[in-house]
């Protein structure tokens, strides 16, 4: 346990000090705190990212973003693709010292399919799961689910003892996750700092820090001067903090030396609509908006230009990728044309239809306010009135956006490896927050499940996302880059073809296990 000085000069008070005493850590700042270390109640960014540091799947993807073992020592898929073997590796225990069973891989994967799980869709196709001695499970599927292999990396293995509880493990694993992975969760001082120490149960190679403290900063400029002050010895930043800031402080001698890793970005920072709600439901009002926005500028301002703009939500990292769709240029003069087509009547600096103004709120969060108003400037420069009214992530996800109340949201999806969408752009997907309504995209994502072949698979994605780039539910704003920022003596952040590639769902712990300080 770590001290209560310790801890402290970890949060700031004494930071050298403690640097002095212990080599073997890494202190981490982030503005996020996670929420939960629930895996079905813990899905915000925050938290998938601190999970990373405390679990495994039975698989996980390596440098190359191939999957490879890893609870499970060995794999295989049969050629119809209905059977899946999976041969745990021996002797796996948790970090509290409690042997890890077949049985709680089968629990586990029921309840990621389970009612109550937010990915069940990922793994609805599971028909039976089937124990074989101590070692080996069996999954029989319904039918073929290509992006299975990739979704079972995400799978938390918790005891079944824990799930089957009548809340099922929230009380417990909320706060108290019971490790499969490198690390485990020591202590959590809520607002503060939470330390994660070394598995000595873990199955593979012992991390390469004894400790990480992840240390919150709310505020980025605030994270970005501890950076500066060495308080933290890495941290996330976007490109403008670190070209207007940290790249200086980098180059001055007398405050050390700062480096930059980047990575291509997988996260997508959109303008999505209601499109349950008049007028957003109407081609021709999205189009405008799509128009009257100059994404260029607002990646070149708010970003340094480190990032891209995107037409869908499908990064260039994907092998998925499709470039041919359809563009979107800054053109004030075509977005007022758009909602003229739409029965809009310009009337001094209004537009107005059946005697009603056109007007729209845009909600969001803290990370995007300062882009929500760029945003409501550039709808303001066309006559449309905007108000922007910033929540706090639960509240705006829970009470807005999942009960279909707003016009419009400023808000991020992280893509993962594999290009399957259901979740986001299926008619009953549970992130669906748009509400868009298309069997054909429905049953495009059906056979993008059941291809035979990832060529196929990347002929069924090029039509969805030409779906997505001429329909416009989401005004796709900005692709940033991932950049993590270290103090230049930090080791392991950045590995193999990650640089292009990209990090699985931009998760900056996707390399902790191999963080150290030299």
């Amino acid at each position: 346990m770590l001290s209560l000085v310790a801890l402290d000069a970890c949060a700031g008070k004494d930071t050298g000090s403690i640097k002095e005493k212990d080599q073997s850590q890494v202190v981490l700042g982030m503005v996020w705190e996670p929420i939960s270390f629930n895996p079905l109640r813990g899905i915000d960014a925050g938290s998938y990212c601190a999970s990373s540091f405390v679990y495994e799947g039975l698989v996980k993807f390596d440098d190359a973003m191939q999957l490879v073992p890893g609870l499970a020592e060995s794999f295989s898929v049969s050629p119809d693709g209905l059977t899946y073997r999976f041969t745990l590796r021996p002797g796996l225990k948790y970090h509290n010292g409690k042997v890890l069973t077949v049985e709680d891989v089968k629990q586990s994967l029921l309840a990621g399919a389970g009612q109550y799980s937010p990915f069940r869709g990922d793994y609805r196709d599971i028909e039976k799961v089937t124990i074989v001695g101590d070692r080996e499970l069996v999954v029989k599927l319904s039918r073929p689910c290509q992006p299975l292999l990739s979704r079972l990396a995400e799978l938390r293995i918790l005891p079944a003892a824990v799930i089957n509880q009548s809340d099922h493990g929230n009380s417990v694993l909320a706060r108290e996750p019971i490790a499969t992975g490198p690390y485990y969760l020591k202590s959590w001082l809520a607002g503060r700092y939470l330390v994660f120490e070394r598995n000595s149960n873990y199955w593979g190679e012992a991390a390469a820090s004894q400790r990480i403290i992840w240390r919150v900063i709310p505020d980025k400029m605030a994270l970005a001067a501890a950076l500066a002050r060495g308080e933290v010895d890495l941290a996330p930043a976007d490109g403008r903090l670190w070209q207007s800031f940290l790249a200086k402080v980098a180059g001055d001698r007398s405050t050390g030396k700062l480096k930059v890793d980047s990575f291509r970005g997988g996260r997508t920072v959109y303008l999505g609509f209601n499109l349950e709600r008049s007028p957003w439901s109407e081609l021709s009002v999205r189009q405008a908006f799509a128009c009257a926005i100059d994404r260029g500028a607002i990646l070149k301002t708010l970003y340094a230009g480190f990032g891209t703009v995107p037409d869908t939500d499908f990064p260039e990292t994907s092998w998925a990728f499709f470039d041919g769709v359809r563009k979107v240029s800054y053109s004030p003069q075509q977005a007022k044309a758009y909602l003229e087509k739409a029965g809009f009547v310009h009337r001094g600096k209004s537009w107005v239809r059946n005697g009603e103004t056109l007007a729209i709120k845009i909600m969001t969060i803290k990370d995007f306010d300062e882009m929500a108003q760029v945003v409501a400037d550039y709808l303001a420069r066309i006559d449309v009135a905007c108000e922007v009214e910033v929540l706090e992530y639960s509240a705006l996800r829970r009470s807005f956006m999942q009960k279909g109340r707003f016009d419009a949201v400023i808000w991020s999806r992280s893509f993962g490896p594999d290009p399957e969408s259901t979740m986001v752009w299926s008619s009953k997907g549970p992130l669906n927050f748009c509400r868009l309504q298309s069997q054909q995209v429905d049953d495009w994502l059906k056979q993008g499940r059941l291809a035979a072949s990832q060529a196929e698979r990347k002929t069924v994605y090029a039509s969805l996302q030409n779906y997505l780039a001429e329909n416009l539910p989401w005004v796709f704003m900005v692709r940033p880059d991932l950049i993590v920022v270290s103090n230049g003596k930090i080791e392991g952040i950045q590995k193999g073809r990650q640089k292009i590639a990209g990090l699985p769902w931009d998760n900056i712990a996707t390399n902790a296990a191999f963080w150290r300080s030299r």
